[in-house]
């Protein structure tokens, strides 16, 4: 992982999160505890996240530019037990949390006196990853459940999709609130790759993203398609992938960024584990197409009776498959509504997500 001018190797960064970890795990951190980060854009984002996952715990991004309003009601209605931060940040929590925050910065010396050796935790496939809050409709937010085996599923096949291994560098350009954090992140650490984080002025579309992307030698990018209308597409050599997604990709997009690389356009709901379809686009005027599933994720156009409709006509995406999530903490009843049984699959408890979102399958099987 590079930051500026600091690195972390594979061996130093495993063992800052295990440190971390032994921490957490003194603070009653295990199996189903949720965990609140919250950091600044440094090299603390992925010890944090990696340190909350080694202690068996499920991170809660909490973005410190939110209002305080919003931070007071993420923490309380997550339930976090720790607050994982920097002591510039402290202050715009409430007070009640200040005793059980836990500053990288501060507490630098004292962590680093910690094993190096990763702490055996008894997490399962089955026990959460994350829980990420969103606004929704009603502009409450809702916290959505993520578990272990779902994550694990997207950045075991993605590696695949988007050509990600050892020599890639990987840009961390989400905010960690934003579920393509995910994406970026452990795809990127899972297999071997180089993930480049950097400042946020240095992030911004238009001028300062290019000047990061060449200085950076970055070869797989993962933008809004806001992001890559804003941003110029020449003189990048070394960018051979492009990941769209979060919002639809307009053709003119396309046109400006398929030539000469890779672009993918994805589709998925944070309640589907980040990306649930994706597709390799071209740059030939017509709207792009969101693509096939990824691998152990199931896709079903139905009609307002739950009935597959034929390819070409309209009906509501339907998502099944390993990428569901558990469903929205401490919500049953949102849960019940949005996550519905599974009459396809076959497997007992299996449940579709109903994104609400009107597709329709066209001859290719896109």
């Amino acid at each position: 992982a590079v930051f500026e001018g600091t690195q972390l190797t594979y061996a130093q960064l495993d063992a800052r999160a295990n440190q971390l970890a032994h921490a957490l795990r003194r603070r009653g951190v295990g199996p189903e505890v949720r965990v609140a980060l919250s950091v600044e854009r440094s090299l603390d984002i992925v010890i944090g996240l990696l340190g909350i996952l080694k202690a068996g715990g499920a991170w809660v991004p909490v973005d410190p530019l939110l209002p305080r309003e919003r931070l007071a009601f993420m923490l309380e209605d997550s339930a976090a037990q720790v607050l994982v931060t920097q002591q510039p940040l402290v202050d715009r929590f409430p007070e009640a949390l200040h005793a059980r925050a836990l500053c990288l910065d501060t507490e630098r010396s004292a962590l680093s006196a910690e094993p190096t050796d990763a702490p055996v935790t008894g997490v399962t496939p089955a026990n959460m990853a994350y829980l990420l809050y969103t606004s929704g409709s009603t502009g409450t937010p809702k916290g959505t459940a993520v578990e272990h085996r779902s994550v694990a599923n997207l950045v075991t096949h993605e590696a695949v999709a988007y050509g990600i291994g050892p020599g890639s560098r990987v840009l961390q350009f989400a905010s960690l609130s934003f579920d393509l954090s995910v994406e970026e992140i452990f795809t990127t650490l899972c297999n071997g790759a180089t993930l480049v984080l950097a400042p946020l002025e240095k992030l911004m579309p238009g001028a300062p993203l290019p000047v990061l992307l060449r200085e950076q030698e970055l070869s797989v990018v993962s933008l809004t398609p806001a992001a890559l209308a804003a941003t110029s597409s020449e003189g990048l050599p070394k960018v051979r992938t492009v990941i769209s997604g979060g919002e639809a990709l307009p053709a003119d997009v396309v046109a400006r960024w398929a030539p000469g690389r890779r672009l993918l356009n994805t589709y998925g709901p944070t309640e589907a584990t980040v990306i649930a379809t994706f597709g390799e686009v071209v740059a030939d005027g017509d709207v792009p197409s969101i693509g096939k599933p990824l691998a152990n994720v199931h896709v079903y156009v139905l009609d307002a009776h739950g009935q597959p409709v034929p390819v070409g006509v309209r009906g509501e995406l339907h998502i099944g498959g390993v990428g569901v999530a558990r469903g929205y903490a401490g919500r049953p009843s949102l849960t019940a509504e949005r996550f519905v049984p599974d009459a396809f699959s076959g497997q007992e408890g299996a449940r579709l997500y109903r994104t609400g979102d009107v597709v329709r399958w066209r001859a290719d099987g896109q």
